[in-house]
């Protein structure tokens, strides 16, 4: 029994000297001091619109925030002008349940083309 303890002895003397190795050189005091944002000076508020698009690519370009239709567009190069009247927004691509994969590329080629920021919605069940 005295032998069991003097092992687990070992075991918390190994730990506690871990434990004082890690401290020592871990850096306590940051040096890097960032301000936190605050409502008076932060970033704009990110406008999020949403790419509903079907087979035929009848497409409406729509806010998520005031649910305003911003574009509408029923070819690819439509799609890509409206992409490109609309800096500074991020795209949600919805598309409908007969639209194709292919289609789905598509738009997301666009994205690439415009520097867009485009993210695919996920489905729901």
């Amino acid at each position: 029994m005295n032998r069991t303890n003097g092992h687990m002895l070992r075991f918390i003397d190994l730990g506690l000297l871990l434990l004082l190795a890690f401290l020592s050189i871990a850096e306590l005091n940051p040096r890097l001091q960032v301000p936190l944002p605050d409502h008076s000076n932060g970033a704009p508020k990110t406008v999020i619109v949403t790419i509903e698009f079907d087979a035929h690519w009848a497409t409406t370009i729509t806010r998520l925030d005031t649910q305003g239709v911003v574009c509408q567009a029923t070819t690819v190069e439509q799609i890509h002008s409206c992409m490109e009247n609309l800096p500074s927004m991020r795209f949600l691509i919805a598309p409908d349940a007969n639209a194709t994969v292919q289609q789905m590329v598509t738009v997301l080629d666009v994205c690439h083309q415009t520097n867009q920021q485009c993210t695919i919605q996920p489905i729901h069940p």
